[in-house]
């Protein structure tokens, strides 16, 4: 029988506002910039994100500005998980590319996950969101070197 770890509650805890807000931001802008989100040691969850000081930074330099971020605090021993969330373009199960709100979770005592949310721009409806699927993801944040 499956055993669920018990650090995947912290991450649990860290998904939900990342998709809502990245939700909320697709509906209102169109888009969004790479943001996060940190639990302190204590449970606490905050939504964190990088100013590069330019307009229309690379998606890639937000990333690493969030990472390094992410890495100091760990370092220091004040998190004990971390999740990035950002915008890429995946295939879906027919092979065509489409949209998607992807999140990496990442846990001190080594619980990984990649999350995606694939979703499309309708002309008349809206936003669609599919279903969410998960993967293994690799270590960005603890005991990175």
């Amino acid at each position: 029988m499956y055993e669920r770890p018990p650090e995947r509650d912290d991450l649990d805890a860290l998904l939900d506002p990342l998709i809502r807000f990245a939700q909320e931001m697709l509906r209102k802008r169109g888009a969004f910039y790479p943001f996060g989100d940190v639990m302190t040691i204590d449970g606490e969850v905050t939504l964190t994100a990088a100013d590069p000081g330019t307009d229309h930074p690379p998606t890639e330099e937000m990333m690493d500005l969030l990472l390094a971020g992410m890495r100091t605090q760990a370092a220091a021993g004040q998190i004990r998980a971390a999740g990035l969330c950002y915008d890429v373009r995946i295939r879906d199960r027919d092979g065509n590319a489409t949209d998607a709100i992807a999140v990496s979770l990442e846990h001190k005592a080594g619980d990984t996950a990649r999350v995606l949310m694939p979703y499309s721009k309708g002309r008349f409806r809206g936003l669609k969101f599919g279903d969410i699927a998960a993967e293994r993801a690799e270590r960005r944040v603890f005991d990175v070197e």
